[in-house]
C-alpha cells in the first residue's frame, strides 16, 4: 500500500483515527525571498510617504494631490508589513497552510486590497465576479487561493500578526492636517519661508550650549530649521493653536507650552528665535525677553512699521536700548509663505546684557 505524504498512520493511531502529517516546519529560503521583496519596495514607500510635491510651497492643490501620493505610500507600507508578516512565518515555523502558496508582491497585494472593500463572505464573492478584480483574483489562485472562503481565511490569518496600529500613518495625518491650516487666517498665522528661517539661524549664534525656545512655533518652520542645522540643539516650543500643536506633536518637537503670554521657564534661555504674532508684537517680544539670561540672544521678525509708525515709538527705544542689529527682508519675503502675506518685514537681534 502507497502512503500519502500528508496522511501517515504511525503505530500509536486508534482505529479510525486519521493523523495529518505536518510539513509546516521553517523554511528560511522562503522567509529571504519574502522578506527580500518587502525590502525591494522601500525606496518607492520612501518616496510616496515624502513627496517632492511637499517641498514647494503649500496650496491646496499641492497638499491635496501630496495627500493622495502619502496614502499610496501608506498602502505600500501595509502591503510590505503583510509580506514581512508571512516571511516571519515561514522562518518560525508556523505559516497556515493558506498562505503557504504566496510568493508575490502582487498577491499579498490583492489580498489587502479585497481586505479593503470586503467585510464579509457574500462581498468577497461578489467580488470574485466582479471583472474589475480578476487579475488581482488570477494572482491569488497562483497561490491556490481560489475560494472566497480561503480568501478571508488568508487576510485573517495575516491580520492576527498585523494590527492595523503597526502601520506608520503619521506622515498621512501630518498632511490632513497641513492642509486644513492652508488659508488659515486666526492668530496671525504666517508661516516663515525657509529663506527666512535659514537667515534667522545664521544670525543666532547657536552653539553646543545652548537652550533654545521658539514661541508661537506655528507648524514648525522655524523649529524645523534649527534642528536640520543643529540636531542635537536642545529647543523648545510654545503653540496656542490646537491643529497647530497636533502638527508639532506629530514632528516630534517638545511642546512645553499653550499660551506663550502666560509661559514661565524654572530656566532661562539662551536664545528665544520667534516670528510672533504681529497683533501682540510688543507683549510677546517683552515676555520673551523676560526668558533670556544675561548674554542670551533674541531674535525676532517684525513689521518693517516697527521703524516709522509713531505707535510703536516706545518700543522702538526701548529697542535701541539693546543695541539693536535690524535688517530687512526682501518686500516679497512672506508672499513666498505658505500662508502669504504682502506684509514688509525685518529681522531684529538683541543681546541682553
Amino acid at each position: 500500500m502507497q502512503l500519502s505524504l500528508f496522511k501517515i498512520i504511525p503505530e500509536h493511531t486508534t482505529p479510525g483515527e486519521i493523523y495529518t502529517f505536518n510539513l509546516n516546519t521553517p523554511n528560511p529560503k522562503q522567509a529571504a525571498k519574502l522578506q527580500e521583496l518587502a525590502t525591494s519596495m522601500q525606496q518607492s514607500i520612501d518616496n510616496k510617504l515624502n513627496p517632492a510635491i511637499n517641498k514647494q510651497r503649500a496650496t491646496k492643490r499641492r497638499k491635496t494631490i501630496a495627500q493622495s501620493i502619502i496614502a499610496e505610500g501608506v498602502e505600500l507600507q501595509t502591503i510590505q508589513s503583510w509580506l514581512l508578516a508571512i516571511a516571519q512565518m515561514w522562518f518560525v515555523g508556523n505559516t497556515p497552510e493558506v498562505l503557504r502558496g504566496i510568493s508575490q508582491k502582487s498577491q499579498a497585494e490583492a489580498l489587502y486590497k479585497i481586505s479593503q472593500t470586503a467585510r464579509t463572505l457574500e462581498e468577497v464573492e461578489e467580488i470574485l465576479s466582479n471583472e474589475y478584480y480578476q487579475d488581482r483574483i488570477k494572482s491569488l489562485k497562483r497561490a491556490s487561493i481560489c475560494t472566497a472562503g480561503e480568501i478571508m481565511s488568508a487576510i485573517a490569518e495575516i491580520q492576527k500578526v498585523v494590527k492595523p496600529d503597526e502601520v506608520d500613518t503619521t506622515q498621512q495625518e501630518l498632511n490632513r492636517l497641513e492642509l486644513k491650516i492652508i488659508g488659515m487666517k486666526s492668530g496671525d498665522f504666517f508661516p516663515s519661508p525657509p529663506f527666512v528661517c535659514d537667515r534667522l539661524i545664521q544670525l543666532a549664534e547657536i552653539n553646543e550650549n545652548s537652550r533654545i525656545l521658539e514661541p508661537s512655533a506655528g507648524s514648525g518652520c522655524i523649529a524645523e530649521s534649527i534642528l536640520k542645522k543643529y540636531p542635537q540643539a536642545n529647543l523648545e516650543v510654545v503653540e496656542i493653536n490646537p491643529t497647530l500643536r497636533s502638527i508639532l506633536e506629530l514632528k516630534g518637537f517638545n511642546l512645553v507650552g499653550r499660551d506663550f503670554l502666560g509661559y514661565t521657564a524654572e530656566n532661562s534661555y539662551s536664545h528665544i528665535i520667534m516670528n510672533p504674532p504681529f497683533s501682540q508684537l510688543i507683549e510677546h517680544i517683552y515676555h520673551a525677553w523676560k526668558l533670556i539670561h544675561s548674554g542670551g540672544i533674541l531674535i525676532a521678525i517684525v513689521p518693517e512699521s516697527v521703524f516709522f509708525n509713531k505707535k510703536y515709538k516706545d518700543f522702538k527705544e526701548w529697542l535701541e536700548n539693546w543695541n539693536l542689529y535690524d535688517e530687512s527682508l526682501p518686500k516679497d519675503a512672506f508672499l513666498q509663505s505658505n500662508n502669504p502675506t504682502n506684509v514688509a518685514t525685518r529681522i531684529i537681534k538683541i543681546y541682553k546684557p
